[in-house]
């Protein structure tokens, strides 16, 4: 009866740890789309390091071709033009050029509305699609009508605040609800 508890609390212990290699007591899980993205990356970083590999094959091979006519004929090169092999920069290219759809009119019409962050994401997917256009062109999703909303809200208050330094009135009436007001230098 002891040995049962002993080796059956080692087998849960094991399998807590993460089990043995090989083993089907393993209980710990894989996150698929972690490893997929890690997979990816990976990837990229093997495709960016031939493309390095072979552009330095590439140049070392065009300066041995220099170095040997130049040995030949040192006057003959600089007469003739030399055809070199062009070396073309390893450069991470986007995508696909998108076009951002939120305005500042819009901004203030989502406002006008009271909606939220998530809210104008489906309008307007359903707008475009109303509209037969090819979503994926656009910017629609929260964090950039987000980061689009404080832009025009940050440009708004600076416009606000230089509006009246420029026209500032001789009497100034402050009504005030009990929360402090941030401090205007005039």
């Amino acid at each position: 009866m002891e040995n049962k508890k002993t080796s059956r609390g080692r087998r849960v212990k094991i399998a807590l740890r993460g089990g043995e290699p090989g083993r089907p007591e393993c209980l710990g899980g894989v996150d698929k789309k972690l490893a997929d993205k890690e997979e990816r990356a990976r990837q990229r970083r093997l495709e960016e390091e031939k493309m390095i590999v072979k552009n330095r094959d590439l140049i070392s091979t065009t300066i041995s071709i220099l170095e040997c006519k130049e040995d030949s004929d040192g006057e003959q090169i600089l007469n003739s033009e030399l055809s070199l092999p062009e070396l073309s920069c390893f450069e991470k290219a986007s995508k696909r050029d998108r076009k951002n759809l939120v305005r500042p009119k819009l901004v203030t019409a989502l406002y006008r509305c009271q909606l939220g962050m998530r809210e104008p994401v489906y309008i307007l997917h359903a707008v475009i699609e109303a509209l037969c256009i090819n979503r994926n062109d656009f910017f629609i999703d929260k964090s950039s009508i987000q980061r689009i909303r404080t832009q025009v809200r940050k440009t708004r208050t600076e416009t606000m605040k230089t509006d009246f330094q420029n026209n500032l009135p001789d009497l100034i009436t402050v009504h005030w609800d009990g929360k402090l007001l941030p401090r205007l230098d005039v």
